[in-house]
C-alpha cells in the first residue's frame, strides 16, 4: 500500500468519524428540537381546545353529542402537527383530524423515524359528555429533519470527494521526489554510487536530497577508494596475506599466489605456520603477539616454504588490522617480498667489491713490483751495460793501429752494448715510467705521446690536457698513464687508424664530483662491441679492472667502420678505507 493511499485513508478515516460524530450530534439535536417542537405545539393546541371548550360550554352542554365543537374541530383541520380525536361518553370516535398536506404522500425511512422520533404520548381533555385526545404526530418534522439531514449528507459526500481529490493531488504533487529519491535508491542498490538527487522544491525532500547525494558522494569515495586498496592489494608484487589472532589465513592476493602457489580457496582457513620452516613455527605466535601490542614489523629477513617444498628468503612486514567500531585489534596484515634474488645480487655485488679490492691490491702490487724490476734493471743490468760498453771502448782505442781486428770487434761490443742499454731503457719505461716520480702526469702523459709519435709517424696523434692535473695521488696517476699507454698499444696494433685523439681532464662530474676525465678515439675499423674476441680481450678487461677498483666509470663506443672510443671517469677523492686496505693487500 502506497504512502499515497495510507495518507488519503487516514484522511479518509478522519473525515468518515467527523461526519459520524456530527450525525451523532445532529441526530441527537434532530431527537431534542422535533420533542420540543412536538411538545410545544402539544401544549398550544390543548389550550387552544380548553379556550375553545370554555367559551362554549354552556352551549356544548345544551348541544347533542358536542356539535358545536365537532363543528370547531371540522373548520379547524389539524393544529400544527397534532391529531385530534373526538370521542363521546361511550368512547365512540366521533372525529379524527384530517392527514396533513405539508409533504403528502412522502416519509423518512423507519429506521431514521426510530432514531429522532420522540417518545411522546397522547394529551386528553375531558368533557361532560366525551373527550378529545390529542396525539402529537412527529411524522412531519421527522420528514423535514430527514431533508435536511439528506442535504447535509451530500453536501458532505462532496466536501469528502473534493478534499480527497485534492489531497490526492496535493499528495501526488508533493510526492513526487518520493519516487525520485526510491528510483535513486535503486540505482544505488545496484551499485551505482554516482547517482544524484536534483533540487526539489519542498524544504523537506530538499534537505533529503542533500543529505542523499553526500551520502552517495561519501559511497563513491569509500568504493573508489576501496577499489584503489582491492586493486593495489591485487596488482601488488609483494604478498599480502591477512591472518586472525589464532594465525588461519583469511585474505591472499595473486602474488601471494604466485610466490607460494597455494591458490587462494585452498590456503584460506588454513595456518599460517603451513609456510613457515620447522625451526621458526614459533615466528607466526611471535609476530602475532607483536602486532597485538600495536607494534609494527618491518622489513625482518626470514624464510618461508612455498607450496612444492622450495624454501625462498623473504623481507616481512607486518602491521595490526584493527576493527573500526572497537578499536580492538582482530588480525594481522602481513606483506612479504621474496628477497632470494635479492640476497644473490648482494652476495654478487660483495663478492665484486671483493674482488675490485683484490684487483686493486694486485695492481698495486703489480706497479710495485714493476718499480723493484725497473729499478733492478737501471741499477744493475744498466750499470753492467754501461761497464761493458766503457770497457769496449776502451779495447777499442788501444787497438785501433796495433789490432784493427780487435778494434772492429771491440766496436761492435760498443754497439751492442749501446743497443742492450736502449733496449733496457726502453724496458724500463714500460714497466715504470719514471717521469712520473719526477715530472707529474702531464709531463709523462706527454713524453710518453712524442715517444709513440716517433714510433708510429704514420698514426697522427693529438693530446689535449685541461684542468689540475697534478696532486690527484700516485694510483690515480699511473692508472691514467696505463690507460692512455693501453689505448695507444690497442690504436697502434689493431685499429687500422690514421688519427687519435686523447684528451684528460680534471672537471666536476655530477656523480663522482672532482674526476679525472680520459677519452682516448681513433678513427680506425672498430669492432662490434659484443663479439667474444673483444670482450675477453686482456687489454681491455685490465683497463676496466683498474677503473672499477678506483669506484670509476669504464665506457667502450665502438661499431664497424666508425673507430673505438675509450671513456673513462675516475673519482680523484678514493675513499680511506679503500686505500687502506689496498695498501694492507
Amino acid at each position: 500500500m502506497s504512502l499515497r493511499f495510507r495518507i488519503n485513508l487516514v484522511i479518509t478515516l478522519v473525515i468518515v468519524a467527523f461526519t459520524i460524530a456530527t450525525g451523532n450530534l445532529l441526530i441527537e439535536e434532530t431527537r431534542r428540537s422535533i420533542r420540543e417542537e412536538m411538545e410545544a405545539g402539544t401544549r398550544i393546541t390543548a389550550q387552544l381546545l380548553e379556550t375553545v371548550i370554555a367559551n362554549t360550554r354552556p352551549n356544548i352542554q345544551d348541544a347533542p353529542h358536542n356539535q358545536i365543537l365537532l363543528s370547531f374541530l371540522q373548520r379547524v383541520g389539524r393544529v400544527r402537527a397534532n391529531e385530534i380525536r373526538l370521542y363521546d361518553e361511550n368512547e365512540k370516535l366521533l372525529y379524527t383530524s384530517p392527514p396533513p398536506v405539508y409533504k403528502r404522500g412522502r416519509w423518512a425511512p423507519q429506521w431514521f423515524t426510530a432514531l429522532v422520533r420522540p417518545q411522546l404520548s397522547d394529551f386528553r381533555l375531558n368533557l361532560i359528555s366525551g373527550s378529545v385526545v390529542i396525539t402529537p404526530d412527529p411524522s412531519r418534522s421527522v420528514l423535514d429533519a430527514w431533508d435536511d439531514l439528506k442535504q447535509f449528507f451530500w453536501l458532505m459526500l462532496g466536501f469528502f470527494v473534493l478534499v480527497n481529490v485534492i489531497v490526492f493531488w496535493l499528495l501526488g504533487r508533493s510526492l513526487r521526489p518520493v519516487g525520485k529519491i526510491l528510483g535513486a535508491l535503486s540505482l544505488m542498490e545496484k551499485g551505482r554510487f554516482e547517482t544524484r538527487l536534483p533540487l526539489f522544491g519542498s524544504p523537506e525532500f530538499d534537505s533529503i536530497g542533500h543529505v542523499f547525494n553526500r551520502m552517495a558522494q561519501t559511497l563513491e569515495e569509500s568504493l573508489a577508494e576501496n577499489k584503489r586498496l582491492a586493486l593495489v592489494a591485487k596488482q601488488s608484487s609483494d604478498a599480502i596475506i591477512i591472518h586472525d589472532l589464532e594465525g588461519r589465513i583469511s585474505f591472499w592476493n595473486p602474488a601471494a599466489e604466485r610466490m607460494f602457489g597455494y591458490r587462494m580457496e585452498d590456503i584460506v582457513g588454513r595456518s599460517a605456520t603451513l609456510l613457515t620452516t620447522p625451526d621458526r613455527n614459533g615466528e607466526i605466535q611471535e609476530n602475532l603477539d607483536t602486532v597485538k601490542r600495536r607494534v609494527l614489523i618491518e622489513m625482518i629477513e626470514t624464510q618461508r616454504v612455498t607450496k612444492d617444498g622450495r624454501v625462498v628468503d623473504v623481507a616481512l612486514s607486518a602491521a595490526p588490522l584493527v576493527d573500526p567500531g572497537s578499536d580492538e585489534v582482530i588480525g594481522e596484515i602481513c606483506s612479504m617480498r621474496d628477497i632470494t634474488e635479492h640476497k644473490l645480487v648482494r652476495q654478487a655485488e660483495l663478492e665484486l667489491e671483493q674482488n675490485r679490492q683484490l684487483t686493486h691490491a694486485i695492481q698495486s702490487r703489480l706497479e710495485e713490483e714493476r718499480r723493484s724490476i725497473a729499478r733492478e734493471l737501471h741499477d744493475e743490468l744498466g750499470q753492467c751495460v754501461t761497464a761493458i760498453k766503457t770497457i769496449g771502448t776502451a779495447i777499442s782505442n788501444r787497438t785501433q793501429e796495433s789490432a784493427p781486428d780487435i778494434h772492429a770487434n771491440a766496436l761492435t761490443i760498443v754497439s751492442v752494448a749501446s743497443h742492450i742499454y736502449d733496449v733496457v731503457h726502453g724496458i724500463i719505461r714500460q714497466l715504470r715510467p719514471t717521469a712520473l716520480d719526477h715530472l707529474g702526469l702531464s709531463e709523462t702523459l706527454k713524453d710518453t705521446v712524442s715517444a709513440w709519435r716517433k714510433r708510429h709517424p704514420e698514426i697522427a696523434c693529438d693530446l689535449r690536457l685541461e684542468g689540475e692535473l697534478e696532486g690527484m695521488g700516485e694510483t690515480i696517476n699511473i692508472t691514467v698513464y696505463r690507460i692512455v699507454q693501453e689505448c695507444l698499444t690497442n690504436v697502434a696494433r689493431h685499429a687500422v687508424a690514421t688519427h687519435s685523439d686523447i684528451d684528460v681532464s680534471r672537471c666536476s662530474h655530477a656523480q663522482h664530483g672532482d674526476v679525472v676525465k680520459v677519452t682516448v678515439r681513433d678513427n680506425g675499423k672498430g669492432f662490434v662491441q659484443q663479439s667474444e674476441r673483444e670482450a675477453t680481450r686482456f687489454g681491455l678487461i685490465g683497463m676496466r679492472e683498474r677503473v672499477q677498483a678506483l669506484e670509476g666509470e669504464f665506457r667502450i663506443d665502438s661499431s664497424l667502420g666508425a673507430g673505438v672510443t675509450v671513456t673513462v671517469v675516475i673519482p680523484v677523492k678514493i675513499p680511506a678505507s679503500r686505500a687502506h686496505g689496498a695498501e694492507a693487500a
